[in-house]
Formats: structure tokens, sequence, C-alpha cells
């Protein structure tokens, strides 16, 4: 157990659409569940800000008018315990706005966070789920109705695969900046987020801490349940329900907490929901075999990720089937 001034910071590096924002939303609740004070600031690179003394997330008009001397500034002069964030994508749209040098940025980061994560998914599932994004115009979901509006059950559609293509490059991309700029203690993928997120968190802290002992629920079955009840309330599909009285005070209990934190600007947003299951995509999708094609002639030529086949998508459908269907 660390003691309080001796608490290590997280930085979360990301490309976006790889699980960071559930990481880092179910890392802060379980370091304060075992009574650690932290701020979880989010992205960094587009609205931090100071509160009594602590930096917290700061939402912008303008998400890119903090310069990087600014914030680099915050940075150096605020000592509470942090959760933050840096995705590549952020540092491309400012750099199509203006030059800035990263090189000391990096540096302050380095000094500053104690464990720097490295989030990586299966590109093909990434760049689906980014599509799907750009077509729902939703990033995550945080409520039930808010999961339900996006992603109806019955929508079906193309994405663009031409935007699926570039985002299969900037993965790439992300892959290079990460290691290049940064030393990096955990990588951390996003099927064991999924699947496991209390062993995760234990994993990146080194901590031993349950957040069912306290709660009398994990963390992995609280989002798990949303889900269930989300497809549920949309389908009405046996496979779906649940007992949900046998939890509710534990799921309330914890979802309290949740609220409190955000409520005092320790967490920027509650935690996400799942949006969409590989089969979920499959079915949504209109052109998913295309997005195979594609996805498959850029893995042979880059020789660092495997290809898709019809058995490794239905391999997966059946594993997520297990974790996300009421058993």
């Amino acid at each position: 157990m660390y003691h309080d001034e001796m608490l290590p910071n997280y930085l979360v590096l990301t490309p976006d659409g790889v699980g960071s924002t559930y990481l880092q939303r179910a890392l802060t609740v379980y370091l304060h569940s075992a009574n650690m004070n932290y701020w979880n600031t989010h992205e960094l690179l587009n609205g931090i800000g100071i509160k009594d003394g602590n930096l917290y997330k700061e939402v912008q008009a303008t998400p890119y008018a903090q310069s990087l001397e600014n914030i680099c500034k915050l940075l150096s002069t605020t000592n509470n315990f942090l959760v933050s964030r840096i995705a590549k994508y952020h540092i491309d749209a400012r750099l199509n706005e203006r030059y800035e040098d990263y090189n000391l940025f990096y540096e302050l980061c380095e000094k500053k966070f104690d464990i720097i994560v490295f989030c990586q998914r299966d590109p093909f599932e990434y760049a689906l789920s980014w599509g799907i994004r750009r077509s729902a115009k939703k990033r995550n979901v945080y409520s039930i109705n808010e999961r339900i509006e996006a992603h109806g059950v019955h929508v079906k559609e193309p994405i663009d695969l031409d935007f699926f293509q570039r985002k299969l490059n900037q993965y790439t991309d992300y892959e290079y900046w990460a290691y290049d700029n940064f030393y990096i203690t955990n990588k951390i993928d996003y099927n064991n987020i999924n699947y496991n997120i209390d062993s995760v968190v234990k994993e990146i802290t080194g901590l031993t801490h349950s957040v069912k002992d306290r709660f009398g629920i994990s963390l992995q079955d609280y989002s798990r349940y949303r889900y269930l009840i989300s497809m549920y309330k949309q389908t009405k599909d046996k496979e779906y329900f649940f007992n949900g009285i046998e939890v509710l005070d534990e799921m309330c209990n914890l979802h309290s907490m949740i609220e409190k934190l955000f409520y005092i600007h320790k967490l920027p947003t509650t935690i996400p929901i799942k949006m969409n299951t590989l089969s979920d995509k499959r079915s949504r999708i209109t052109n998913f075999d295309q997005a195979v094609e594609i996805y498959n002639n850029w893995a042979v030529k880059g020789n660092s990720h495997e290809i898709v086949t019809e058995e490794t998508i239905a391999n997966k459908i059946d594993a997520e089937r297990q974790n996300y269907a009421h058993r």
C-alpha cells in the first residue's frame, strides 16, 4: 500500500476508441474506493484548470485555445494526484491549427506521471468502432437511455470505408508515437479492460484492494449489468434478462459514489457503458465484409497485426456472448 506522499500519477495513452475513457474512470473509482484522493483530468490537451489548487478537467468553448505552455505550467504547479490521458488525435488536431514543440511536454509528462499506460486494441475493431461513432455522432455513452438512442438494434447502415482505412493508418501512427515519446510501464489490451476490469486496475496500481469487498459488487459486474439492462430494454430478449433486485443496493451504492465524484469534479464524466459488441457491429454494418477485406489487405502489408478470418470473428462473438449475456 502506498503512503499519501508517494502516490503515483497515472497517464493513459490512446488513439481513442480503445477503452481508454472506461479505463480512466474505472481506475479513478477504484483508487477512491481504496480511500485514495485522485482527480481524473481526462484529456490534458483540450482544457484543464485549477480548482482550489487542484488540477481538474475544465471544459472550454474553444478546445485548443489553451496554449501548450499554459498546460505545462498547470501540470508543473499543481500537486494533486492525477489520472490523466493523452490522445494522439488531439496532438494532430492542435498541430493542424498551429505549430507547437511537444518535446518539453513529453519530458514533463515523463517526470509527472509515474505510471504510463499504453492502450491497445485489435485495429479491425478499433476502426469499425470509429466508423459507427462517426455515424452515431457519439464517442461514448453514459446512461442506458443514451445508449439506446445512439445504438438502436434495428439500425442497418454502411460505414465510410475511406474513413475506416484512415483509422487503420492512424492506429499505426499511434503505436509509433507512443513508443517513440514515452517510457511505457503498462500495456493494456481492450479485451482485458472489457472482460476483467477489476484485474486490470489491480495490475496497473499494484494494489490488492477489491471494489467488491467495499460495495458488494465488482466494477466488471457494475458495467456488465448496465449493458444487460440496456439490451433487454431494447430487445426484450431473455438472454439479457437478470433479476436486478438482487443487486439493486450494491449497484446504487457504487453508482452513488461515482455520481459524487462527478459532482465534485474528480471525475469529468461517469463511467461509460459498453456500446457495441462485435456481434452488434456485424449486424449493424451493411458493408462489414468489405471492411474485413480492407483490413486484411492493410494487415498483410504492415505485417504486425493478424488478419481477420471467419473463425476469429466467430470466436470473438462467442467470447463476448459469454461475457455480455446473463449467465
